[in-house]
């Protein structure tokens, strides 16, 4: 992903931004935004060289990304319920939140394909994992609980990098 990649231009860093390492020359190599939306969470166009096999990837990896929110929005159109109590709020909430995570990391699992890659996806999910949690506390204050959809981020997150060290050993 994002991890192994040169950047085609220099960009603003953002909130919700990973610090980057030594080595990495742009904040937005490991950009981790959280959003309600469909932006993509991370700052920038495909990064990849346009030869590299990985930009080739990324692109398929993001339109199958943005088809998969499409459809997620369609079956929220479908089933949400607008309540005012908080209980049935959140777990809607929580399972948006999660539900946009898991779309978005799938697609940076489409380029994970060297132990190094595989270091710099885990670091990318851990630091998406807390932007998240940032992110619901500071645009829902008032709901309770962030430490269950952290925990489920962090169990997905899990479930990512496992899939990772699969494609990398193979």
């Amino acid at each position: 992903m994002l991890w192994s990649a040169k950047p085609r231009q220099e960009r603003q860093s953002a909130n919700y931004t990973l610090r980057v390492a030594e080595e990495f020359p742009s904040t937005t190599l490991h950009s981790a935004q959280p959003r309600w939306s469909h932006r993509d969470p991370v700052e920038g166009d495909n990064l990849f060289l346009p030869d590299s096999p990985e930009h080739s990837a990324w692109a398929a990896a993001t339109r199958t990304a943005h088809n998969r929110l499409q459809e997620m929005d369609a079956r929220i159109a479908t089933t949400a319920e607008v309540t005012l109590d908080p209980t049935v709020y959140r777990a809607q909430l929580f399972d948006l939140a999660v539900g946009r995570f898991g779309i978005w990391t799938e697609r940076g699992l489409a380029v994970v394909s060297t132990q190094d890659a595989w270091h710099e996806y885990e670091r990318w999910l851990e630091q998406y994992v807390g932007n998240w949690a940032r992110y619901v506390t500071e645009t829902c204050p008032r709901v309770e609980g962030i430490e269950d959809l952290t925990e489920r981020l962090r169990t997905l997150a899990e479930q990512r990098l496992l899939q990772a060290r699969r494609r990398v050993t193979l």
